[in-house]
């Protein structure tokens, strides 16, 4: 039961920054005018729902209660963002930027339950397999946008 417990607590935290993620790529979005990084960033966000309302299954499922709600400082730090890039010039760049960052954070929550199959239901396991292809390719793609 302990770890039943434990597996909830770090599936919440991964459903609390996996809710900052939707907002920070619809924030991301309403920053950019039209083009190629605004359609990436709005599909970044339909994924993150769609890991959002597996998380909340899941945990669930464990007979846990799913957090509503990202985090305070996420919502301080996306405030920040906000700020910092209507300033800059090249807020695409700097957008990009942050967005890599959390994309990278979410691959390595991934890694543990990656890593041990059994903790979660093998749909759950199979929508985090895939969620995962997805964040690696927009940690690539995402790169690509910040080259000098």
């Amino acid at each position: 039961m302990a770890i039943q417990q434990k597996l909830i607590k770090y599936l919440n935290e991964i459903l609390k920054h996996t809710h900052d993620g939707i907002k920070g790529y619809k924030d991301a979005a309403r920053n950019i005018e039209e083009g190629s990084l605004k359609d990436f960033f709005i599909e970044r966000a339909k994924e993150k729902i769609v890991l959002r309302d597996a998380l909340n299954e899941e945990i669930y499922r464990l007979e846990g209660k799913p957090l509503e709600e990202g985090s305070f400082l996420n919502l301080f730090q996306r405030s920040w963002k906000n700020f910092k890039t209507s300033l800059d010039h090249d807020n695409q760049k700097e957008i990009a930027k942050y967005c890599l960052e959390a994309e990278k954070k979410a691959t390595r929550e991934f890694d543990i339950l990656l890593r041990n199959p059994e903790l979660v239901s093998e749909t759950f396991y199979s929508l985090l397999e895939q969620q995962n292809e997805k964040n690696l390719a927009a940690i690539k793609a995402l790169l690509e946008r910040i080259k000098p």
